[in-house]
């Protein structure tokens, strides 16, 4: 279900798409040498555009008005029925967890995760995925997502090669917030790799480095960030 918020409204609503091979689009294909981690985007190729387009949306509250600096996106809660082969081709374009995403669908009807398909704008051009997790359920850690504390964690983000370098990220970002923010989330976290660096310009904050198990049973320095929404 769509989150009930005034940015959803205000960020045209497309239809549900079929998934098909066209909304795959440019080159993205990446690894771990091109990615900082499995749920992260490689920063050096994200640098925002030094005169991004000012687009001014609405926050929950829609008295207030949030301007973002960075270039429009729509976005879709997507659902198993429509949205599942496209997110297991992006996952698969990413290179790995492409066997969770049914999992992932489990989480979002319990409730425990919510997804989003980002779009250039009026358009059936997917850029990108992403999501937020209230609970960290694969590992308990509680510093990430607890819904006690009113703490969630941005996931599964991923965008194109093709459209890395154009400011996409920070519009991604302020999209994975609004959404925590719906949710009554007060601290949004997001970690990767321990060589990660760039969020900082999002305004998150490096709050704790350890050892981190991945896909595969790879045990890795991870850099974990938070920011108070």
């Amino acid at each position: 279900m769509a989150p009930e918020c005034s940015l959803w409204r205000l960020v045209p609503q497309l239809k549900p798409k079929s998934a098909d091979s066209s909304l795959i689009v440019g080159d993205p294909i990446c690894n771990l040498d091109s990615f900082i981690s499995h749920s992260l985007i490689p920063m050096a190729d994200l640098v925002p555009d030094p005169t991004p387009t000012t687009l001014a949306v609405c926050t929950s509250d829609s008295s207030q008005e949030l301007v973002s600096s960075y270039p429009p996106l729509d976005y879709m809660i997507p659902n198993a029925e429509d949205h599942q082969e496209l997110m297991v081709k992006m996952r698969k374009a990413c290179g790995w967890d492409k066997g969770l995403v049914p999992l992932w669908f489990e989480q979002q009807k319990e409730g425990s995760r919510v997804m989003a398909i980002f779009y250039l704008p009026d358009t059936t051009t997917a850029v990108g995925m992403g999501g937020v997790e209230m609970q960290d359920l694969e590992h308990g850690d509680k510093d990430v997502a607890d819904p006690l504390t009113k703490r969630g964690c941005v996931v599964s983000l991923f965008l194109y090669k093709k459209y890395r370098g154009k400011s996409y990220l920070g519009r991604m970002l302020e999209i994975c917030e609004e959404i925590a923010r719906q949710k009554e989330l007060k601290t949004l976290t997001i970690y990767g790799l321990s060589k990660a660096g760039g969020y900082e310009k999002f305004g998150y904050q490096t709050f704790k480095m350890e050892d981190r198990e991945y896909s595969g049973n790879n045990i890795m320095n991870t850099r974990f960030l938070q920011k108070t929404l």
